[in-house]
C-alpha cells in the first residue's frame, strides 16, 4: 500500500486520486502514524457489500473470499468462535 502524509495529500489530491485508479489504496499518515486510507470507488464497492440479508457465516465467507483465503470457515469453527456464556452477571441490589 502506498503512503502519503496528510500535507502531501492536501497539496497533491488530484494526483493521488488519479493513482487510486491504478493502485489498491493510499494510507494517509500524520506525524508518521496511519490515520486514514483512501480507496478507489471500485475497492470501496468491494468492501462495502450492502446485502444485509446475509447471515454472519455468509458475511465472513464473503469477506474471506475477497482476501483470497484458501481455507473455508466451517459452521463448526464459527460456532466455536461464538461466546457460549450468558454474559456478565449484574445485580441491581449491589
Amino acid at each position: 500500500m502506498k503512503t502519503s502524509t496528510i500535507a502531501e495529500a492536501k497539496n497533491n489530491l488530484s494526483q493521488l486520486i488519479h493513482r487510486l485508479e491504478f493502485d489498491e489504496a493510499i494510507q494517509l499518515t500524520r506525524h508518521g502514524k496511519p490515520v486514514a486510507v483512501m480507496l478507489s470507488e471500485a475497492s470501496y464497492q468491494k468492501l462495502s457489500h450492502k446485502d444485509k440479508s446475509l447471515s454472519l457465516y455468509q458475511s465472513i465467507q464473503h469477506w474471506r473470499n475477497q482476501l483470497d483465503v484458501d481455507s473455508a470457515l466451517t459452521q463448526t469453527e464459527l460456532n466455536n468462535l461464538r461466546a457460549s456464556d450468558s454474559g456478565r452477571g449484574f445485580d441491581w441490589a449491589e
